[in-house]
């Protein structure tokens, strides 16, 4: 009984991540470097100092070494653009843009980070503003990169896409329709041992996924198939399962 449960469960955490990766196959489009920079002066008055960084993929590994191993950098596509901190200050510049951007429309709450920053909503698409580095023409490579404590020389707004209306539908659905599917899938293997290892070696993995597919948000329910060490790991556990499967169908 116990391994048609952890079965269920770990066909069912494939089956929310699958559901929530087909909902993002069409977010929101990020803005472009000139919209961004154009939504940020309407809404500051400032003229922005530089883009810092673009990653246009939907979800993925922005740096190349990470991409077949799996680092841990996994994340959204994103558009940064930074204002350098004016005289009057880094705490009335982020009471201004939080202001200017809800005269625009945007939605604003607090960024929990510690920095005073706000993350505002609208139209599918999230602004999250940061303490950074300044963008200076001596230190072009830090432009726009958090600073993990204050004074803060600029602030940076990095758009991001936010989750699409049918993530939640979707991830719920391939989790039930997984469920069943991995309650029936434990009798077609035989070889008891092998599913076990199976199921401890994409556990982890497993897991994560459940607690994304649990508390809906912004990140991606698949992302603990994605990381540096649970990837090997899921991806071994599947290939034993399947040769458990295939024994089971062969006997």
């Amino acid at each position: 009984m116990l391994r048609r449960i952890l079965t269920a469960l770990t066909v069912a955490a494939l089956g929310a991540a699958t559901g929530a990766w087909l909902a993002w196959r069409s977010p929101a489009d990020l803005p472009t470097d000139e919209q961004a920079r154009a939504l940020v002066t309407a809404a500051t008055s400032e003229v922005p100092a530089a883009f810092v960084e673009r990653f246009d993929e939907i979800f993925g590994h922005p740096y190349p070494e990470d991409q077949l191993l799996g680092g841990d950098e996994y994340q959204a596509g994103f558009a940064v653009v930074t204002i350098n901190t004016p005289p009057e200050g880094y705490a009335a510049l982020v009471t201004r843009s939080r202001r200017g951007l809800e005269s625009l429309g945007w939605r604003t709450a607090d960024d929990p980070a510690g920095d005073g920053g706000f993350v505002a909503r609208r139209d599918g698409l999230k602004v999250t503003t940061y303490g950074a580095h300044a963008c200076t023409p001596d230190d072009v490579e830090s432009c726009g990169s958090p600073r993990s404590s204050g004074p803060y020389p600029a602030i940076a707004f990095a758009f991001e896409r936010t989750r699409p209306p049918l993530a939640v539908a979707l991830t719920v659905t391939g989790w039930l329709l997984g469920l069943g599917a991995g309650w029936l899938l434990a009798m077609l293997a035989p070889d008891r041992r092998l599913w076990w290892h199976g199921l401890t070696l994409t556990a982890p993995a497993t897991m994560m996924v459940t607690a994304f597919a649990l508390v809906p948000g912004d990140d991606p329910v698949w992302e603990g198939y994605m990381y540096l060490l649970l990837r090997p790991l899921a991806a071994a556990g599947a290939v034993l399962l399947t040769v458990a499967l295939v024994k089971g169908r062969r006997a």
